[in-house]
């Protein structure tokens, strides 16, 4: 019953709100606001405030599913109606989708992208700008991804509201913890959404510090919320540095090369991604007896080759001739250790921790107009639409749009005032048709964020090197395309009275840069990709030389590839192992050989979860721990069982966990930024384990 009721909370909007676009569509010279009020059901009977009201959000939706509306100051002609006020209108040269021209290699780079960010709020932009464009599913036996999934930052309703504001350079305000825990109100118009090393930022000018500024997602404390009377802005600058931007954000210095102690069968992460080198001078005598020199990219610091040394607790030691990695990984191990000394701070025992609640994008009516006006423009065509190409083009289920459908009967002309002109929905033979909708003859434009939505996961595409390099090229080709054809000519229209006289005033600069980019920064070999995803096609057995991430051993496996998963910044291979006799995950940046076998295997089921593996695990043992506001982001990997947030920003959660080594070595890797509250006993060892690898991280000697 109650989602029957919040079925019809939405249709009822939805049907008022095409009545009104059809109603504007009908005449071409428009009707002033109050023939408005008069003909569409649901404004009459409304007072003058809850009427304009509705009808400023009325238009909203309609613009945001990209409709441009135009409103006159005076008649078009100027004759007779002068005085009857402002006329709307729909700009019907503006309207409709345009056709792109795409060539197959740049129509495969876009049902790539379609694929990609399978569970950002974002996706549902990149599903129907892809489907309005063309029909995927054409191209979906023809992939050298087929056995490529993925699992992106959990969906975060915030990116909905900034990548409309990147893309309309808007200004919106929020409070925002900063690296210090300082919490401020702060006024930024936003110039670009990025999303780098698996998190997201938005980059613009903040007018509280007459600056430009970034801002990580994770550190909103409050929704951002368009600012409706804010001072006047710099736009974004046209040639800006993008890529300096990328390097700053993620704080790369991949170009650095770092030398590294190894105790004997130890760092296997390290031996993974470098290579053993003979010891210089600098680099001092070994640790003890059977220590090894190895070197491997330095990395970011929040999940570079600094906190892979720190996590292994002594095990691992930083070359002398890197004086300052070797004081920064002692300061980090002290700090870790000094943090647990003491007793807890008995405060939370009384907090009440609580089941995270994943925050969901609400569906509103604008999803629905949005959905039903994309179903018209398909099923115009001649002989209408199969219905299975309708459910691949708008990525819904069969069910959905059986309801869609069934909604779309009562919609079209105002039915007071024009009874009998509804649409007309025909099924017949797996074929929809829609009748009496010639107005919409084709799908109507994509919305500017929408179309930088596309750019951005193209880009994402771009960057994949485990494509070769002429696919990579077409993913560049068709975001160029884009920027051309539909970000360029499709600056959003001013809607509300106060601001012009005419609503199609152009956002400054909104055909420079892009605003929303996503950067694939994952670090593997492309080859040994390749390789995965060529056996996964062709169902072949390979022989993995693993480098295990929880045991710190190596190991050889006979394996039967399922899938390559990308969750953030890893790819993992979903596999049967041989040797296991069950499904098994593996880091691909942990594998340093593949060997063919020789054998096939016959294709098995692929299980329903797509995620990485994870320290937590409910046969080991449970603790509570504290997160600092500047890491507490980190806390979702371990998926936790209960948490509650600070005043302060921290967050404490309570996590189940493999073993005590698991719990060290998280303590370690973020040096006093983690704290273990309890058990007692897990505490006091984590502490004993930090301090006595401080004392080697100090002297040099295991």
């Amino acid at each position: 019953m109650a989602a029957s009721l919040a079925r019809r909370s939405t249709a009822e909007p939805a049907e008022r709100i095409i009545s009104l676009l059809w109603l504007l569509l009908h005449e071409p010279r428009g009707y002033t606001r109050e023939q408005i009020r008069r003909l569409v059901v649901g404004y009459e009977d409304l007072g003058e405030g809850a009427f304009a009201k509705l009808f400023q959000r009325d238009r909203r939706v309609l613009r945001a599913v990209g409709v441009p509306l135009l409103r006159a100051a005076r008649a078009d002609d100027g004759g007779e109606d002068a005085e009857e006020g402002s006329r709307y209108r729909v700009d019907r040269e503006a309207l409709l989708l345009r056709d792109l021209d795409l060539t197959v290699d740049e129509r495969r780079a876009l049902v790539r992208a379609r694929r990609l960010w399978a569970d950002s709020p974002l996706r549902a932009d990149v599903v129907r700008a892809v489907g309005l464009l063309f029909h995927p599913a054409d191209l979906a036996d023809d992939d050298a991804l087929a056995g490529y999934h993925t699992v992106m930052p959990r969906s975060d309703p915030r990116l909905e509201v900034l990548t409309e504001a990147a893309a309309e350079q808007s200004t919106v305000r929020f409070a925002y913890r900063d690296a210090a825990g300082a919490l401020r109100e702060r006024t930024v118009r936003v110039w670009f959404l990025t999303l780098v090393r698996g998190r997201w930022y938005a980059t613009g000018w903040d007018l509280d510090r007459g600056a430009e500024r970034s801002f990580r997602l994770t550190r909103m404390e409050t929704d951002p919320v368009l600012a409706e009377h804010a001072p006047e802005a710099p736009a974004r600058p046209e040639g800006y540095d993008a890529a300096g931007l990328r390097v700053r954000l993620a704080g790369q210095a991949d170009a650095e090369r770092v030398r590294v102690w190894l105790a004997p069968g130890r760092g296997q992460a390290v031996r993974a991604a470098g290579r053993a080198v003979d010891p210089r001078a600098d680099d001092g005598p070994p640790p003890a007896e059977g220590w090894e020199l190895w070197e491997a990219a330095g990395g970011a610091r929040e999940d570079g080759l600094g906190a892979e040394v720190a996590a292994l607790l002594g095990e691992a030691l930083f070359s002398p001739a890197h004086a300052g990695l070797v004081h920064r990984l002692a300061e980090d191990l002290e700090a870790a250790a000094a943090v647990h000394a003491p007793e807890p701070d008995p405060a939370w025992e009384s907090l009440s921790l609580a089941p995270p609640v994943r925050r969901r994008a609400r569906h509103s009516s604008e999803d629905l107009v949005g959905r039903l006006l994309d179903i018209v423009g398909l099923a115009n065509r001649a002989g209408g639409v199969e219905r299975a190409e309708l459910l691949d083009r708008l990525g819904v289920t069969s069910r959905e749009l059986d309801r869609d459908l069934a909604l779309l009967a009562y919609c079209g002309m105002p039915e007071r005032e024009f009874p009998g002109f509804q649409f007309d929905v025909e099924e017949e033979g797996g074929r929809i048709r829609v009748h009496q909708a010639a107005e919409l003859a084709a799908p109507v434009r994509l919305t500017l964020p929408e179309a930088h939505t596309l750019v951005a996961t193209l880009q994402t595409v771009a960057d994949m090197t485990v494509l070769p390099a002429a696919d990579r090229e077409a993913a560049r080709s068709a975001q160029r395309r884009i920027r051309e054809r539909l970000i360029a000519a499709g600056e959003p229209l001013a809607e509300d009275p106060e601001s012009a006289a005419l609503l199609d005033a152009p956002i400054p600069g909104a055909a420079g840069p892009a605003a929303v980019v996503a950067h694939w920064d994952v670090a593997v070999d492309p080859e040994t990709v390749r390789t995965l995803l060529d056996a996964i096609a062709e169902h072949r057995v390979l022989r993995l030389r693993y480098h295990a991430v929880r045991s710190d051993t190596q190991s050889e496996r006979d394996v039967e590839p399922l899938a390559v998963v990308q969750d953030r910044t890893r790819l993992y291979l979903h596999a049967w192992c041989r040797e296991a006799g069950d499904h098994r995950v593996f880091r691909v940046d942990r594998v340093s050989e593949i060997r063919e076998t020789g054998e096939r295997f016959r294709p098995r089921p692929r299980p329903a979860a797509s995620h990485a593996p994870s320290d937590a695990g409910d046969e080991g043992l449970v603790a509570v721990v504290r997160w600092s506001h500047r890491v507490r982001d980190a806390a979702d990997g371990y998926h936790p069982l209960a948490q509650a947030h600070l005043p302060g920003g921290d967050r404490v959660t309570r996590l189940a966990l493999t073993g005590a080594d698991v719990a060290a070595a998280l303590v370690a890797r973020h040096g006093g930024d983690v704290e273990v509250l309890a058990p007692a006993a897990l505490r006091a060892e984590v502490a004993e384990r930090a301090g006595r690898a401080a004392r080697r991280a100090r002297t040099g000697v295991a």
